[in-house]
């Protein structure tokens, strides 16, 4: 898997989304360094491809519900 970090977009194999990699947060299941993605706020974990919080039950909430079953669509 290659990660790269530039500027406010990360990109995972060749997959672009506004965010950043965290250096002091890590996944629970595998222990990598967990990503956050802007357009959900929401943390997850791109070795596991998993989020690691669950969607709110705000019916408003602007994130959640449109948030995909997995954060990576090509894994």
């Amino acid at each position: 898997m290659k990660i790269v970090q530039l500027a406010d977009k990360v990109s995972i194999d060749d997959f672009e989304f506004y965010g950043h990699m965290e250096q002091k947060q890590y996944c629970s299941t595998c222990k990598s360094n967990l990503a956050y993605y802007e357009d959900f706020d929401a943390y997850f974990c791109p070795a596991c491809n998993s989020w690691c919080e669950s969607k709110c039950s705000d019916p408003s909430c602007e994130y959640c519900p449109k948030r995909p079953q997995s954060p990576l669509p090509n894994k």
